[in-house]
């Protein structure tokens, strides 16, 4: 986990947490538990990958929820470039990736209705794969999530957790030797302090420095 500053560009790591198991909402409150008070009480908004129960522990916190924009578009171009992809629907799927993006980023109330309106009709295409149709169908039940930065500009969100993902991918590396769970988290924790932070712009961070 790290915590970012609404008016800075990097977000500062706070100490591992190890637990047995996948991800799950449960292990996440554990997790959280761990956060200092003092630090706790001052998160306004939690950015998140959509782990299941994401929404939820927001909820609980009273945090907003920004989901991030890499992992939903990845899972609507999972099969890009395969043949499969190329041949069955792909005007349907490329429609739905072209909506998904304008829904996103688009700030033009009359232009978000219209883009909900076309993603509806395209949800109901017969060559709409079950697969894109379901996200899709996710990411409308969901869309505020997604567009947390644009209704809460002054927090200054980031719109993706890749800057956490790579420092996991790090991580990884560093402890893939260590043989049992308390080496993995001491290695762990002494990476993260050594490191300290990491870049991570929000999509204000230009008209927050003006």
């Amino acid at each position: 986990m790290a915590v970012k500053p609404i008016r800075s560009h990097r977000a500062f790591f706070l100490d591992p947490v190890l637990l047995q198991g996948k991800e799950s909402y449960e292990r996440w409150r554990v997790a959280l538990a761990t956060l200092p008070p003092e630090t706790k009480k001052r998160i306004l908004a939690f950015v998140s990958d959509g782990f299941r129960g994401s929404k939820l522990i927001a909820k609980e916190h009273g945090w907003i929820h920004q989901r991030c924009h890499f992992h939903l578009l990845m899972a609507l171009i999972r099969r890009h470039g395969k043949r499969s992809y190329r041949v069955k629907g792909v005007g349907v799927r490329e429609g739905l990736l072209g909506v998904v993006r304008i829904l996103l980023n688009t700030t033009d109330t009359l232009e978000k209705r219209k883009q909900t309106l076309k993603a509806q009709r395209l949800l109901s295409h017969p060559l709409c794969p079950p697969w894109i149709r379901k996200q899709t169908i996710e990411f409308l039940r969901t869309l505020d999530d997604f567009r947390a930065y644009l209704n809460q500009p002054s927090l200054n969100l980031p719109t993706t957790t890749n800057s956490i993902e790579s420092t996991g991918k790090l991580i990884r590396k560093a402890t893939s030797t260590a043989r049992t769970p308390e080496s993995v988290l001491l290695r762990a924790t002494a990476f993260l302090r050594l490191r300290k932070s990491i870049t991570c712009n929000g999509k204000s961070s230009t008209k927050l420095r003006q």
